[in-house]
């Protein structure tokens, strides 16, 4: 039987707490509200849209409902916000007017976190990836962890795992931690592991310099609660320069060898399953916090070489052998993550159809140049289609360079589109080529390629002549 959660009274409430939380229908907000629960708390949860994870609270037992709806929220409830709620939504500001308690993600992540043995992870690109990896390495490794990541592990069907495990005593978490918006600072963390430090989310982030000084100060706070840190091998001295001695020269002993798609410690090679050499550095992260905690190199060698990955991290969503056209869900929507994911794809097809979804105005507008530079290799004959930007939060008055910047990607050789129907079978050029349709981005991309892969059937019902 899974222990109950000791939550202390001053963080977030005993055993029958009323806890609220606005924002639930993400997946970080929504792995929160079933860790409250496992705690005793009594939760209801909100969103403004349905969604599936909004869903998996319900179906859990715990009270949903989409819009905002002040008058169902326990007069005596302690309320918890994402971090897109506005102070003007109308369940935040009701809370906050009528003198409840009422606080962002940031202190909900503190208090939950502070009661576990919490083995973060966090990093710029390939976060959500290894948490997963590290988290499937512990339940191999006889941990029983329990786990809240950033996507849905296919072997859970969900980003959520309860275990029983401990570490010194306490229950063991792994949990992704998200720069974003900061909130990884809020992490009551025992080991901090980071895969690398690329700037991102230029609107929270002014540089790249006060990005590592975040990052070195998530680091500290792992040493001030007595533990630990880990960096892959794309990490620099930023962090590395604050790992314990043994700590940094296991790492310094690992080698990555990309003809080999393995890694090297001593006499060992251990072979890597997922593709891409940005899987290596995260690769060597996962060996690094096996080593760590004692677990065995055969389950390290084993994990590393059959872990199947994340939803929409490379993910084949429909396959097509009579027309050799596969469809690839893919989260990437910053340039390094997009020219990483396409080099590891580009080998195993002979054509790549780049379907490309643009992600906030303000990432869009400060790595313009990187984005044209790192899909124009796969751009010639029209092979990178550009959807229509997912604004997210921002708003479009900040950025009135948005609109020219945008135009370049609407002429050749990129062409731009604004939805699927409006695709023509002779410009998907099913031609006998092994081909993969890849879809890239984090707001609406992955309902594009959900619906590409209808539209494709229903051509090849139709005609079937017209893509083979």
């Amino acid at each position: 039987m899974t222990p109950a959660l000791p939550l202390s009274p001053s963080a977030v409430g005993t055993t029958g707490t009323k806890v609220h939380i606005i924002g639930a229908g993400g997946v970080g907000m929504s792995g929160l509200a079933l860790l409250l629960k496992r705690s005793g708390c009594e939760i209801t949860a909100s969103d403004a849209t349905d969604s599936v994870y909004l869903r998996k609270l319900a179906e859990k037992g715990i009270t949903t409902w989409v819009g905002s709806d002040p008058g169902r929220i326990a007069r005596d409830a302690h309320v918890y916000y994402s971090s897109a709620i506005k102070p003007e939504d109308p369940e935040r500001a009701f809370a906050e007017q009528s003198g409840m308690r009422c606080e962002s993600r940031h202190a909900l992540l503190s208090a939950i976190t502070a009661e576990y043995y919490t083995i973060a992870v966090a990093g710029c690109h390939g976060k959500t990836t290894t948490s997963a990896w590290i988290a499937e390495l512990l339940v191999a490794g006889g941990f029983d962890p329990t786990a809240l990541i950033g996507g849905t592990v296919p072997a859970w069907q969900s980003n959520y795992r309860e275990g029983a495990g401990r570490i010194d005593s306490l229950p063991v978490l792994v949990i992704e931690a998200d720069e974003s918006d900061r909130s990884f600072l809020s992490i009551a963390a025992r080991a901090a592991l980071v895969t690398n430090i690329d700037l991102d989310h230029t609107d929270v982030h002014a540089s790249l310099e006060t990005l590592r000084d975040d990052f070195t100060t998530f680091a500290k706070s792992a040493l001030a609660h007595g533990g630990w840190i880990a960096a892959s091998k794309e990490c620099d001295e930023a962090v590395t320069a604050l790992m314990h001695e043994p700590d940094n020269a296991l790492r310094n002993q690992i080698s990555i060898h990309p003809e080999k798609h393995a890694l090297q410690l001593g006499g060992r090679f251990f072979p890597v399953g997922l593709a891409g050499e940005h899987n290596l550095m995260n690769a060597s992260l996962v060996l690094q916090t096996g080593l760590k905690l004692a677990v065995a190199p055969d389950i390290i060698a084993d994990v590393l070489q059959n872990f199947s990955g994340v939803n929409r991290r490379m993910q084949k969503l429909a396959v097509f052998p009579r027309n050799k056209l596969t469809v690839i869900d893919d989260y990437a929507h910053h340039p390094q993550e997009i020219a990483a994911t396409l080099a590891a794809l580009a080998p195993q097809y002979e054509r790549l159809l780049v379907f490309w979804e643009p992600h906030r105005l303000s990432r869009f507008c400060h790595f313009s140049e990187e984005f044209e530079t790192a899909l124009k290799p796969y751009a010639h004959n029209s092979n990178v289609l550009v959807l229509p930007i997912f604004v997210s939060g921002d708003r479009a008055a900040d950025y009135p360079q948005a609109e020219n910047l945008y135009q370049k990607f609407r002429e050749s050789p990129f062409r731009a589109i604004d939805a699927i129907p409006e695709l023509r079978p002779e410009l998907i050029r099913i031609d006998g080529k092994n081909t993969a349709a890849v879809f890239m981005g984090a707001g609406k991309s992955s309902d594009y390629a959900h619906e590409f892969v209808s539209w494709i059937r229903t051509q090849i019902g139709e005609n079937e002549n017209k893509l083979s």
